[in-house]
C-alpha cells in the first residue's frame, strides 16, 4: 500500500469505524505511516546530498541503499516486521495498559494497530520489494501475486481500488458532515 494509504484507512477505521475518537484515529494514522518514515528520511537524505554536489548511489543502487541497505534499510526492515509491535500489542495486554487508566483514549493501542496493519497490508501487496515479515526471528519472505504498484501485478486495478476508495469514503464524510451542519442549521 502507499503511505497516505495506511494512514487514511487506519485513520478510518479507529475514527469511523469502531468510533474510537479523534486522538486515537491520529495516533493509528502515525502509527501507519511509520513504517514508511525510514524511506522518506533516506529519500531526503540522498536528495539533499545530491542538491549539494555529494555523491549518491544511482538505479537501482539508489533503491537498495533507500530501502534496504545502511541505516535506513535496517531501520526501515525492523519496523516492517510484525515482531516489534506484535510484541508492544502483547504487553499492553499484558499489563491492562488500557484499563488501569494509563490510555483512556487507546491512543497507544491505535498507534500499534496502525503500525501491524502497515505491516500486514505491505506483506500481501508487495511483489519484488519484500521484507522478511517475522524479522529478526526469521528472514522468510513471500512475494505477493499483487503490487501496490506494478502493472505487471495488477498495480493499475490496485492504485484505483486504493484511491478510489479513499475519494470515495472522503466525499461521503464530506457529505455526512455537511448534511450533519444543514439539519442543525447555522450557527
Amino acid at each position: 500500500m502507499h503511505t497516505d494509504a495506511h494512514a487514511f484507512y487506519t485513520w478510518l477505521v479507529a475514527k469511523h469505524g469502531v468510533k474510537a475518537g479523534r486522538a486515537a484515529g491520529i495516533a493509528g494514522a502515525i502509527g501507519g505511516v511509520l513504517p514508511d518514515v525510514p524511506a522518506g528520511l533516506a529519500a531526503i537524505y540522498y536528495g539533499s546530498t545530491y542538491l549539494l554536489g555529494g555523491d549518491v548511489p544511482a538505479g537501482e543502487s539508489m533503491l537498495d541503499a533507500v530501502f534496504f541497505k545502511g541505516p535506513f534499510g535496517t531501520t526501515g526492515s525492523m519496523l516492517h516486521s510484525v515482531v516489534p509491535p506484535a510484541a508492544l500489542l502483547g504487553v499492553y495486554a499484558a499489563i491492562r495498559f488500557g484499563r488501569v487508566g494509563v490510555d483512556p483514549r487507546r491512543i497507544v493501542l491505535w498507534f500499534l494497530v496502525g503500525w501491524v496493519g502497515h505491516t500486514v497490508a505491505d506483506f500481501l501487496t508487495h511483489v519484488d520489494d519484500t521484507r522478511p515479515l517475522f524479522w529478526p526471528l526469521s528472514g522468510w519472505e513471500w512475494s505477493s501475486p499483487v503490487s501496490y504498484y506494478d502493472p505487471r501485478h495488477h498495480g493499475r486495478e490496485f492504485i484505483a481500488l486504493e484511491h478510489g476508495g479513499m475519494l470515495v469514503i472522503s466525499l461521503w464524510l464530506l457529505f455526512k458532515r455537511l448534511r450533519g451542519h444543514e439539519k442543525r442549521g447555522p450557527g
